[in-house]
C-alpha cells in the first residue's frame, strides 16, 4: 500500500510540473500502431546488418527503465532493431517509450516521427511520468556525448558521468534494465567528438549540444556536425539485455547514487568488450 501511495505521489507532482506532453494512452497507442506498420520494413534492412538480439526474456513485465549505450551517431540503427525485437517479442502489447534529445524535437519531419512513435523528450518528468503510468522507458544516457564518440573508442561505454538514469529509478522506484549493443559504431569512421569546435559555436548553450562530430561516412564521405545523416555501412551487430538491476538507498544520497551509477556502467562495459571480441573474432 506504502509502495502505491508512493507512486501516485509522484505521478501527481509529475502531473503539476513536468512539460506539456502528450499522454502516456495515447504514446501507447501510437507505439503500437507505427511499430506494426514499420516492423516488415525494419525486419528487411536488418538483412544489411544481421543482427543478433538476446536476453529479451529479462525484460520484466511492468514499468522499468531500459538503459542502452548509444551508437552510431543520430542513425543509432541499434536502437531501431532493438525496438522492433522487443515490440514483435511482446506481440506489440509492450512497447517502451523512446526518450530522445528535446533538440530533435525542433526538427521538421523528425519531430512528426518522433511523435508518431510516441517518443518523449528526454527530461525526468517525463520518464517518472510514463514509468508511474506502468510504461517501460528506453533511455540512452550518454546521448549526443556517447553516439559521437571517435571510433577508436567505439567498444567503451560512455555516459560522460551522467547518472540522472539512477535517479530516476530511484524516484518512480522501478528497476534499471541495461541494454548492451556492439557493432553499431563501425558503420562510419568518427574522427572527433568536436566538443570544442560545439562549444565555440556555443551549441551547448543554444541546444543543449555538446558535440559538433567530424566522421567519414556514405554517401558523401565527410559527415559534419552533430544532425548529419549519413547511411551507415554493413556491420554486424549483437545487443544483449542484461539482468534486472533493482536498486536501494535514498537518491539523495550523491555516494549511493554514484555506486549504483558505477556497478551498471562496469557490468555494461564487461559485456560490451565480450561482445565486441566476439565480432571480431578475437578469443575472449
Amino acid at each position: 500500500m506504502a509502495h502505491r501511495r508512493h507512486r501516485i505521489a509522484i505521478l501527481s507532482a509529475v502531473q503539476r510540473d513536468s512539460a506539456p506532453g502528450k499522454p502516456v494512452s495515447e504514446t501507447l497507442r501510437k507505439n503500437r500502431k507505427l511499430y506494426r506498420r514499420v516492423t516488415p520494413i525494419i525486419k528487411h534492412l536488418e538483412r544489411y546488418f544481421h543482427p543478433q538480439v538476446d536476453g529479451l526474456d529479462r525484460i520484466p513485465d511492468g514499468p522499468a527503465l531500459l538503459v542502452g549505450n548509444h551508437n552510431g551517431g543520430v542513425m543509432a540503427p541499434d536502437m531501431f532493431i532493438f525496438l522492433r525485437h522487443f515490440a514483435e517479442h511482446t506481440n506489440f502489447q509492450d512497447v517502451p517509450v523512446p526518450l530522445a534529445h528535446d533538440a530533435l524535437f525542433r526538427v521538421p519531419g523528425v519531430k512528426q516521427f518522433l511523435e508518431s512513435a510516441g517518443a518523449q523528450p528526454a527530461s525526468r518528468e517525463h520518464a517518472i511520468d510514463a514509468l508511474c503510468a506502468g510504461r517501460k522507458v528506453l533511455v540512452y544516457p550518454g546521448g549526443d556525448w556517447e553516439t559521437h564518440r571517435p571510433s577508436s573508442e567505439r567498444d567503451k561505454i560512455d555516459f560522460g558521468g551522467r547518472n540522472g538514469f539512477i535517479k530516476i529509478a530511484l524516484r518512480a522506484n522501478v528497476p534499471i534494465v541495461p541494454v548492451v549493443s556492439a557493432g553499431a559504431h563501425d558503420g562510419w569512421f568518427v574522427i572527433t567528438r568536436g566538443d570544442q569546435i560545439a562549444h565555440k559555436l556555443k551549441l551547448d548553450k543554444l541546444f543543449r549540444i555538446k558535440v559538433f562530430p567530424i566522421a567519414l561516412g556514405a554517401p558523401f564521405g565527410l559527415v559534419l556536425g552533430p544532425a548529419s545523416i549519413h547511411v551507415p555501412l554493413p556491420s554486424d551487430i549483437r545487443i544483449q539485455v542484461l539482468e534486472p538491476v533493482c536498486l536501494d538507498g535514498s537518491v539523495d544520497d550523491a555516494y549511493n547514487v554514484e555506486e549504483h551509477y558505477r556497478h551498471i556502467t562496469d557490468a555494461m562495459q564487461g559485456v560490451l568488450t565480450r561482445l565486441a571480441r566476439e565480432l571480431r573474432g578475437k578469443p575472449n
